[in-house]
């Protein structure tokens, strides 16, 4: 099986500028998979302080409202 994602749970996101174990934990994360040549994203990325800190961990992507509204899709 090859993994080509990890997402970071919104559990670990959600307070990271806050917790330095979630910080610590994502920044393991984030290390291990460069080492294992696997992309990140980041969940729960609600404003600009949370960014900043899932920016310094070295998390290539991320998701939530500081980044954008969900945007409805219709499946037909």
């Amino acid at each position: 099986m090859n993994c080509s994602l990890i997402k970071i749970d919104s559990e670990f996101i959600k307070d990271i500028h806050l917790n330095s174990n979630n910080r610590l934990i994502v920044k393991y994360i984030a290390n291990l998979s460069k080492e294992l040549n696997i992309k990140t994203v980041a969940e729960f990325v609600e404003n600009e302080e949370i960014f900043n800190v899932v920016k310094d961990c070295g998390i290539d992507y991320a998701q939530g409202y500081y980044i954008g509204k969900p945007l409805e899709k219709i499946i037909s």
